[in-house]
């Protein structure tokens, strides 16, 4: 005697083995819910940066409002002193194509006339809290190639405002108010991804094992590509070395 699965079961049962029984997005992508892209490996590193950095440029932040700094240093390339470049996306590229509307939203303030922080990385679909923290008028803008553009205004402290991007890409954002300002936004297909630290440190906890293209993309110095295999439960480091490009 056969017995047929009701549709719903057997949709949940598809997607606890990471398959997805919903219709496809506007991309014409079929994704799945984050819980079933999750493994139990870890990929962990640093992205270093070779040569003399560049001299640390300051920005003049006047006017911004009563209070603020008068000056920053500018965000594009941040090195410590013992070589690790902050500001980094380190993403994981052929993996899981995951929904990310559940997630629980990422934050990026303006404050003292300044993006914070100065990259921040989304899952498609999930929200992006753009917030002011500046008792002065701001706007955001931006003109991604695969996202449709935006420029919206937040006219006090403690505005905000969510948005959400449909496809996988990295761009940046300015205030055209206060011309010095501006950040990147990274859109990934997946949460296995992660912005360097101060220290050019990175982490991607729940890596599914499997083989892979591992990205470091930086704003000024481009990107560099590695083919990783990652196993069941193990931590792997892996390291980056971003260097200038060589004057002609």
């Amino acid at each position: 005697m056969s017995y047929k699965l009701p549709g719903a079961v057997l949709c949940l049962a598809l997607l606890a083995a990471a398959l997805s029984c919903g219709e496809k997005d506007a991309m014409g992508v079929r994704r799945v819910a984050p819980e079933a892209a999750r493994g139990d490996a870890t990929i962990t590193g640093k992205v270093h940066f070779r040569g003399t950095p560049p001299p640390k440029k300051v920005l003049k932040t006047a006017p911004c409002h009563e209070g603020s700094n008068k000056e920053v240093i500018d965000e594009t390339v941040v090195v410590d002193e013992n070589g690790g470049l902050a500001n980094v996306f380190v993403y994981i590229e052929n993996g899981p194509m995951v929904d990310g509307r559940n997630l629980p939203p990422a934050v990026m303030d303006q404050v003292d006339c300044t993006y914070t922080p100065h990259a921040v990385g989304v899952v498609v679909n999930q929200v992006l809290a753009v917030k002011s923290s500046d008792p002065v008028f701001h706007n955001t803008a931006y003109t991604p190639q695969r996202n449709p553009a935006d420029n919206f205004a937040l006219l006090r402290a403690g505005a905000e405002k969510h948005v959400r991007f449909v496809a996988a890409e990295i761009f940046p954002i300015r205030c055209d108010v206060h011309p010095w300002m501006s950040a990147y936004v990274g859109v990934f297909d997946n949460p296995l991804f992660a912005v360097t630290a101060t220290d050019g440190s990175y982490k991607i906890p729940t890596v599914p094992a499997g083989n892979y293209t591992l990205v470091a993309k930086h704003e000024l110095y481009g990107e560099l590509r590695k083919e990783i295999e990652i196993r069941s439960s193990e931590t792997a480091t892996i390291e980056f070395e971003f260097a200038p490009p060589k004057k002609p």
